[in-house]
Order: structure tokens, then sequence, then C-alpha cells
């Protein structure tokens, strides 16, 4: 198996359609990710996409902020979405959040190509980190319905969180399998009180990957929100040992050691003659020599090799 990596730069953008805007205060966001997303309303959306299109931009991820149900109010852009889809040739992948009206959901169909859809049945994310006063059956809801108006949906489970057992993880990808999903993003919660605890979590989230890689029977992908404290520890090992199927943003040492498609897009893409033709930047050319550069990553892949 050839890893393939994904580092979304120059031809697929995040914009926001709340700007600044979220009714939610998550832990580990509190707004501050809006503030790296391009900012759009729904009387300037065309005129920005069209200019992004100019830049070169072929793809684009709707996001921004929730309303307080979790979902992203995405209702007022609809109509331009497609028009801008159907004028441009644009690939849109979206964050809904947990949209579970049927109606917009198959108008949705026609407008976006992915759901990018955060998943979980963890009381700790659904209760504690988003605040929702709902339980987490809402997220297999939310998944049911997408699946049912024909979206093409990549569920994101977190490989680790603070809240998060075996038991749960087993729980979560047994769900979505059993709704016949085939292919899940794996996200590494961001917690900075980790920090100094770098080796140790670097250590559960590779033995956790490794349970998920046992037990899933889909493909797996290591998705762009994991802590950047722990990613010159886990991504080449993840690489080695084949883990995943994609990469997404890895680590600078992997794409030295580790041939591979690089595509300038999001992970969760599916690979076809027209993404190809959009987003396929070539095949990185490993060097030769290879040295670990820091005592403390020569000493965790030793300590996880001679296990």
């Amino acid at each position: 198996m050839i890893i393939s990596y994904f580092t979304p730069r120059d031809k697929y953008k995040t914009i926001s359609l709340t700007g600044n805007w979220c009714a939610l205060n998550c832990r580990f966001c509190s707004r501050r990710y809006l503030e790296n997303m391009i900012h759009v309303n729904p009387k300037n959306f065309t005129h920005v996409t069209e200019e992004l299109y100019k830049w070169g931009v072929r793809g684009l991820l709707l996001s921004g902020g929730f309303r307080q149900d979790g979902t992203l109010p995405i209702e007022p852009y609809l109509e331009k979405i497609r028009v801008v889809k159907e004028k441009l040739g644009l690939f849109i992948s979206a964050h809904l959040g947990l949209i579970t009206n049927k109606d917009l959901l198959i108008d949705l169909k026609e407008a976006i190509d992915v759901v990018d859809y955060e998943f979980t049945l963890s009381p700790f994310i659904v209760n504690e980190v988003r605040g929702f006063k709902f339980t987490p059956s809402r997220y297999v809801e939310a998944l049911s319905r997408i699946l049912d108006a024909g979206l093409h949906i990549v569920p994101h489970v977190f490989a680790w969180h603070p809240g998060l057992s075996r038991e749960l993880l087993k729980k979560e990808l047994e769900t979505l399998e059993d709704h016949g999903v085939g292919e899940v993003t794996l996200l590494v919660y961001i917690d900075p009180a980790m920090r100094d605890y770098s080796v140790k979590l670097a250590e559960i989230v590779l033995n956790n990957i490794e349970y998920i890689r046992g037990i899933y029977h889909g493909k797996l992908y290591l998705g762009c929100m994991r802590p950047g404290y722990i990613k010159p520890l886990i991504d080449p090992l993840i690489t080695e040992k084949k883990l995943v199927e994609r990469i997404a943003n890895p680590h600078y040492k992997v794409l030295r050691e580790h041939p591979g498609e690089i595509y300038d897009a999001c992970c969760s893409i599916p690979i076809t003659m027209n993404t190809r033709r959009l987003f396929y930047i070539g095949v990185n050319n490993p060097e030769d020599h290879y040295v670990e550069d820091t005592h403390i990553v020569a000493s965790f892949r030793h300590s996880t090799f001679t296990k």
C-alpha cells in the first residue's frame, strides 16, 4: 500500500460562511479557527469564489460557525453554491454539522461533493466540549439522514480525546460500518495541557490507530486535526507501518523518507479522473539519507519498536 499525502495550499481553500460568528464556544476552538478561514457572506460569496478561481483555486471546503443545534447556516448560500459549482467546475466539500432536514439535504446533494462529518458517541465531546444539551444519539440520526439523502459522507472519528475508551471507539466504528461507511478520517483532540506529555500521548494515539486498523475494514485517513507536537513522533511510524491510506499535512520528515502521491486538497476527496486533474501535484522524491534531528524522536521510535 502506497500512502497518499494531502496538503491543501493553493488549490483548495476553506471558507467560513459565518465570518467569525459561531453560537458555540467549544473547548478546543473558542472560535479561533474561524479567523484563518476566508470570510464570506451571501452577498459577496459569488464574487469571492470567482476571484479565488482566478487565482487557481479549484476546490472549496465550506465551513464556519454552528448554530446551537450544531448545524451550519448554509441555507442562504444554497443556490449560489450550485451556480458557482456549475459555472466554475469547483469541487466542494462541507462541514454541515448535524443537519437532519430531509429536503435541505436532498437539495445539498446537487451542490456538495463530500460531507466532512464529525462523528462521535462520546458524552465528553458532545456535552463537555461542544456544550450541547442533547445526547450523542443526535450524531447517529444526522449520519443516517445524510446517508439517506445520497450524499457522500466521510465521518471524522477521534483516535484520542480525554474521554475516549477502547469500548467507545469500537462502538463508534461498528456503528459506522453498520451504516455502510467505508472510509473514516481520524482526528486527535488538541489539548494544550498534553504538550508536556507528548511522548505518552503519541504512544496512546499510535496504539489506538493500530487498534482501529485491526477492527475497521474500510479505508483510514489521518486528518489535519492533530497536535503539531506529536506529528514528528507519530507520522513517520504510521507511514512505516502503513496504518492509513492517506495523511493530511504530513510532517516533513515523512515526505523525506516515503514516496507517495501528493494532492493539493482535503484528504476526504475521492480520487477520480476529475479530482486527479484538479489537485494532483506529483510524487515526492525522498532523500537517500534520513537522520533524526532530535533525541526525543529517536528515543520514541526505539521504545516503540522494541516493546
